[in-house]
């Protein structure tokens, strides 16, 4: 059984310059695990998955579309001092090239599923988009997928 048998076709994907902002409401709304940032012409040029949402903030972990809503919502106290400000603006003005993983890990589409089983078990990663051989988003494979088949 080859990738384009079980891939998700229908993907949901961000251009470069998408605001962060709305990149954590799709992942909230949609609760997927990551979206592919592709270019003008579709080709990926990266990934953004729930990980790329979480900040070290010195003793705890933050959740970046929790903290967003928060935010959008006037629910959060804001900063006193500039630097806190001004980093605070850089989180809600980012763009998904800000937080991308760029040149993400892609499978093809005629891959078989128990290759691509062989690179989740080396690369660990939950997501991988499906392009053609010019790079091209043609879907998505993540390891639920994978365990449907088992």
């Amino acid at each position: 059984m080859k990738i384009n048998e079980i891939m998700t076709k229908d993907v949901i994907c961000v251009k470069e310059d998408t605001p962060i902002l709305e990149i954590a409401e799709i992942v909230s709304e949609k609760k997927i695990h990551g979206v592919p940032v592709v270019d003008e012409n579709d080709k990926v040029v990266g990934i953004i998955t729930e990980t790329d949402f979480f900040t070290k903030d010195s003793s705890n972990m933050v959740y970046m579309p929790s903290m967003i809503d928060f935010i959008k919502k006037g629910k959060m106290n804001y900063p006193e001092g500039e630097e806190e400000k001004e980093a605070l603006g850089e989180i809600i003005h980012a763009k998904a090239r800000d937080i991308m993983t760029p040149k993400c890990e892609t499978v093809s589409p005629d891959l078989e599923v128990e290759d691509f089983i062989k690179i989740i078990k080396e690369k660990s990663f939950n997501s991988y988009p499906v392009v053609d051989e010019n790079g091209v988003l043609l879907g998505i494979i993540t390891v639920a997928d994978a365990i449907k088949l088992l």
